[in-house]
Parts: C-alpha cells; sequence; structure tokens
C-alpha cells in the first residue's frame, strides 16, 4: 500500500478554507468513504466555534491578544479533531478518488514506481516582510540555490520556530511548526509577536513521507 500523508495549510486564511473544505466533503461522503457519520458531526460544534473566534479575532475592530489566543485554541481544538480523523479514517482509503484527496491535501504516489528515497538536500530559507505581522517564506534547495522552489517529489517544506529570545540551542526548543508547499507562502503571526525574533530551521518532506535533514537556523524579525 502506498503511504500517504497530509498537509494543514501555515496560513490564518488557509486553514480557514482547508477545515471548512474537509468538514463539507467529509460530511457530504462519509457513507461512501465508509466513515461513521457522528464522527464528522462531532467536529461541528469545534468549526463553529473556531469560526467565530477566527470572525472576531481577524477583524480590525475587534482583534486583541486575547482574540487572537481565543482564536488559536480553538484551531488547536478542531486541528486535533481533523487529524484523528485523517489518520484514521482518510489515510490511505482507497474508496477516495484522485480528486477528493488532492482537495483534502492528502498527498501520495501514483504508478507502480518504487517510493522516493529520503531527500538528501536541506532548504535554504529566507523571511521577506512584506506586510505587517506577516513573513513570506521564501526557499531554493541547498542543491540548485539558484532556483525558488522544492526538488522534485518533495511535498513541502516544513519549519519549525521559536519565537522570542533566546535564541534556540537546538530543534527541541521549538514549538512552533509551519508546512509550507510553495515558495514565497506567508506565515500570519499574532499582533503581539510583532518585533519579536522567530528563529526556524527548514526541512523537506517527500510524498511519501520521509523527511530531510534540517538546515541551519534562520531569523528574522516579525514586522
Amino acid at each position: 500500500m502506498n503511504k500517504e500523508t497530509y498537509s494543514i495549510p501555515s496560513t490564518q486564511s488557509g486553514q480557514f478554507e482547508f477545515q471548512r473544505n474537509a468538514i463539507t466533503l467529509l460530511q457530504t461522503n462519509c457513507q461512501q468513504w465508509q466513515i461513521p457519520m457522528d464522527l464528522p458531526n462531532r467536529l461541528i460544534p469545534l468549526q463553529t466555534d473556531y469560526e467565530q473566534k477566527y470572525s472576531v479575532a481577524n477583524n480590525r475592530s475587534t482583534q486583541s491578544p486575547a482574540a487572537t489566543t481565543a482564536r488559536n485554541a480553538a484551531w488547536d481544538a478542531l486541528k486535533a479533531g481533523l487529524s484523528s480523523l485523517y489518520n484514521e479514517y482518510l489515510l490511505n482509503n482507497q474508496l477516495i478518488s484522485a480528486a477528493d484527496k488532492d482537495a483534502l491535501q492528502i498527498h501520495y504516489i501514483t504508478g507502480g514506481g518504487s517510493p522516493s528515497p529520503a531527500p538528501a538536500t536541506t532548504p535554504i530559507i529566507n523571511f521577506v516582510a512584506e506586510e505587517i505581522s506577516v513573513l513570506h517564506v521564501v526557499y531554493s534547495d541547498s542543491a540548485t540555490p539558484g532556483v525558488r522552489a522544492k526538488p522534485a517529489n518533495v511535498a513541502f517544506c516544513e519549519l519549525i520556530c521559536k519565537i522570542g529570545d533566546p535564541a534556540p540551542t537546538d530543534i527541541y526548543e521549538c514549538t512552533e511548526r509551519y508546512n509550507i508547499p510553495r515558495s514565497h507562502d506567508a506565515v500570519v503571526f499574532a499582533p503581539e509577536q510583532r518585533s519579536k525574533t522567530i528563529y526556524a530551521y527548514a526541512r523537506w518532506m517527500n510524498k511519501n513521507g520521509k523527511f530531510g535533514p534540517w538546515s541551519n537556523m534562520v531569523s528574522a524579525i516579525i514586522p
């Protein structure tokens, strides 16, 4: 059986669209995919809570540090519920079409070829500040530093980060994770994180779930 994985967007807007799309597809297809109907239904209260708090935290007239904290907590709860469903019922589910897997952000290998080996190179990362509270992740590969793209058969670049001083001494002090599927994708930060330093390590993950080595640490000031 092909090994499958999935990626959750790192941006606030991407996460909002991801959960809405995933839950809609689950409700529409759970019988066809042989998923107990009560499982997607359990996500609805979590979704309602998250979307309400998202609306408050992302509205300039109502946003505040407390609203951001509440939104993030609601997202963590919804994300945990979605991850459980993905891991138990969606990954490697042969009843789900290729188009629906693509819509669900599930990455898989087609055809009869051998799975790709783990990436051997590392991302070269730059953070670009273009908006307030937003950093764009621009990357290239250590083997082709002049090309702003991930290597063949790579699904995304994973960042593991620490926000705020002091700088981490190793990756185990980093608690924030972001999956960046395309160079120049944005990471949105909470208002209270502005002017803090983000410290990050990066690695590639290929389409059959194998990780490459970590890069050297990079840092930037959150605008």
